[in-house]
């Protein structure tokens, strides 16, 4: 078979790849993962990620293709599919660690599953699927259904979380008593605009609620003690793609499902709006979500 090089050095014409092709193309000479494409016709496709850094290269050359990334296993609706997407799977990045026994507080990276935290003693976790994974768990709301200004009850206590500009956020205590700095200047950037939402009148209104009645957890500002990672629960995957996160066992405390009257037509603009402002803040080219 002759090889394009030849080909072309001969005077044929060498086909282009289309960019869907290009960034295929680019994704495996990065990644030391494997990379499927899901369906002939589709501009869809799978990287089972390897090592975190395969992260990382997804997330520049979804940016500079224009394809969505999404992490597998996370429920999206259909309009979220429009765009080429990549969906990634965290499964093997699978290390559980217990980093102060006296506190009983476990490193655990995304592709961590439910049966893992089981055997490691978190009972609170014995109805979830054995096969669920960390990310997962932690971006789907149903599975925190904390009431206002109860995220504490979560036992999060650290999360790196890789955000749509590539920059890798800490997140963790927050405030007066906590002399560790905003890591990132994203982190310091999008902070004040969180703590500004929480302050507004719909905030006001959906903290009065037995149930949190958006999806963004912005209460976690307005709770002592302020974690940011507490803004990971049920956060859809629309924020960024969660590396690993630090979970005190002894505080976790899974909450029952809380029924809550229906929003009244204006607060449930009012929350769609707040969520979207929490949306634009972390992701404003729209990379993790439509």
């Amino acid at each position: 078979m002759e090889n394009p090089s030849r080909r072309a050095f001969l005077g044929g014409k060498v086909p282009e790849l289309s960019p869907w092709d290009q960034f295929l193309l680019q994704l495996h000479r990065k990644v030391q993962g494997t990379v499927h494409p899901l369906e002939a016709e589709s501009s869809q496709a799978l990287l089972t990620v390897a090592v975190i850094a395969d992260l990382h290269h997804a997330r520049q050359l979804c940016h500079a293709f224009g394809v969505k990334l999404y992490v597998l296993g996370i429920p999206y609706c259909a309009e979220d599919l429009v765009d080429p997407v990549l969906w990634v799977d965290v499964g093997q990045l699978n290390q559980l660690l217990l980093v102060d026994k006296e506190k009983n507080q476990w490193f655990m990276q995304a592709g961590v599953t439910m049966a893992q935290l089981k055997a490691a003693g978190f009972s609170q976790l014995a109805d979830l699927p054995d096969t669920l994974n960390v990310a997962c768990w932690l971006a789907q709301p149903q599975y925190h259904p904390y009431a206002p200004q109860q995220v504490q009850k979560s036992g999060l206590v650290h999360a790196s979380l890789l955000m749509a500009d590539g920059t890798v956020s800490s997140l963790g205590a927050f405030g007066t008593q906590n002399t560790k700095p905003l890591n990132t200047p994203t982190l310091r950037q999008l902070v004040p605009q969180l703590f500004q939402l929480s302050q507004s009148e719909a905030m006001q209104q959906l903290l009065r609620l037995p149930a949190w009645g958006a999806q963004y957890r912005l209460d976690a500002l307005v709770t002592e003690p302020v974690n940011l990672a507490y803004l990971l629960l049920g956060h859809g995957g629309h924020l960024g793609v969660l590396e690993w996160v630090v979970i005190q066992q002894s505080e976790l405390r899974v909450p029952p499902p809380l029924k809550s009257p229906p929003l009244s037509a204006t607060l449930q603009i009012l929350a769609q709006e707040l969520d979207a402002a929490v949306r634009a803040a972390f992701d404003p080219d729209a990379l993790f979500s439509y």
